[in-house]
């Protein structure tokens, strides 16, 4: 359905004497629109965010909805041109929020959605979207990350069991290169969409995590993450993994190679069985489970939450208020999480029936085992955009990665101190 803009208009009559008369109108109050940029969890989100504008703008005449669905690797750099050209959108979905919050630019939690809603937020959830102890985001969704194999491959080469540390890793990929010379063993995605996923989880699993909230500082260059991408080094001159990981991407690299039973190991999450089956992998028989983990160290799974945000610059706190509690009723909502295609729910009332379901079930119970990137320190967004941008090179020389990467974020972390 075509939407249309009001547009008040000076109506001028023309006498056959050549002057002029404008008729006064009654004034007509404009619509006011609503811009959002949200993300593309998969195609299916254009045609929802079309049906839910559409059905949102029908109970709430006058304020029209324009939706921008950006893929994940441009949305990021996409709302900061926005912000840097004056045309700041009224609501953003994506995976990033303390950085804006530390500069004023977004309103609170509790000013974009209802009460109601707010209660209904999972309170783990919640936390992670607090800067200096008050939400400035909600949460739309969560994953849990996992570690996936190919069951035909894996066997075929004689490997008895889902490695469970690196040594079984390593052994597994040697196995699975012997048996099958086309097949890459391990998929290792270095590229620019989310190559702090890689750094989080390996690291993670040799005891590092990102930041200290007791010294408040990046813990990034140690031996524990200095440990994790050395092994992955290994892996990639081994010729264990894909060529040029610095160039390979998770969704259209890895997982594309996996669909076609290219690859025998990959990184996936809650929402990977969904991708495989849209994309050519209906037909793989696929497993999951902890990531491998070092010898001694324990097992992890990264946690990850995405926002809905509301910007100050328009001026629009009530409509944004509206529109977001309105996608927060239960229908709307179940549309949204099949539409992004298979995540944890934010809220308390849709997780319940989440523990339910066959594939996101067991994610729902990794949870406690998560580690979640600093979501809620003002510096983390140009931190991440160092780590994926010092990661393309990283496999050449992970002792200067490592330093390069603590450099920026310690750098970035002053600014906003």
């Amino acid at each position: 359905m075509k939407k249309f803009r009001t547009r008040i208009a000076a109506v001028a009559a023309m006498s056959f004497a050549a002057t002029f008369a404008v008729a006064a109108l009654p004034s007509q109050a404009e619509d006011v629109t609503l811009k959002l940029v949200m993300a593309a969890y998969t195609d299916d989100m254009v045609d929802y965010y079309d049906g839910l504008a559409q059905d949102f703008e029908n109970a709430n005449p006058g304020i029209k909805v324009e939706v921008d669905v950006v893929a994940w690797p441009e949305i990021g750099q996409k709302v900061k041109t926005l912000i840097a050209s004056g045309q700041t959108p009224d609501i953003v979905n994506n995976d990033e929020f303390a950085g804006e919050a530390a500069a004023g630019l977004l309103y609170r939690a509790d000013q974009i959605v209802s009460g109601a809603v707010l209660k209904d937020i999972i309170p783990a959830f919640l936390d992670n979207s607090k800067y200096k102890g008050t939400a400035y985001a909600v949460p739309d969704l969560a994953s849990a990350r996992a570690f996936f194999w190919n069951k035909q491959l894996i066997s075929g080469a004689g490997v008895k069991a889902a490695p469970k540390t690196w040594d079984d890793m390593l052994a597994a990929a040697k196995a699975v290169k012997k048996k099958y010379p086309d097949v890459y063993p391990y998929c290792l995605p270095l590229g620019p969409e989310e190559a702090q996923m890689i750094f989080t989880t390996w690291g993670g699993g040799n005891g590092g995590r990102l930041f200290n909230e007791k010294s408040n500082k990046y813990t990034l260059n140690n031996k524990e993450f200095k440990g994790a991408l050395d092994f992955l080094k290994t892996l990639v001159d081994q010729k264990l993994t894909q060529p040029n990981p610095g160039k390979t991407n998770r969704t259209d690299g890895c997982w594309a190679l996996f669909a076609k039973g290219k690859v025998a190991m990959v990184d996936g999450g809650v929402f990977l069985p969904d991708w495989l089956s849209k994309n050519g992998g209906e037909s793989i028989d696929w497993a999951a489970g902890a990531f491998p983990a070092a010898k001694g160290k324990t097992d992890i799974t990264v946690g990850v939450q995405d926002y809905f945000k509301g910007y100050k610059a328009g001026g629009k706190q009530k409509e944004i208020q509206k529109f977001l509690t309105f996608l927060f009723e239960p229908t709307n909502y179940q549309g949204f999480l099949k539409a992004a295609g298979g995540f944890i729910p934010a809220t308390k009332s849709a997780g319940k029936l989440a523990e339910e379901d066959p594939i996101i079930g067991p994610y729902v119970k990794l949870l406690p085992k998560a580690i979640f990137y600093p979501g809620t320190v003002g510096s983390w967004q140009a931190c991440k955009a160092s780590i994926v941008t010092y990661m393309g090179n990283a496999m050449s020389n992970t002792g200067k990665a490592l330093q390069q990467i603590q450099a920026k974020c310690d750098a970035a972390h002053k600014k906003v101190k």
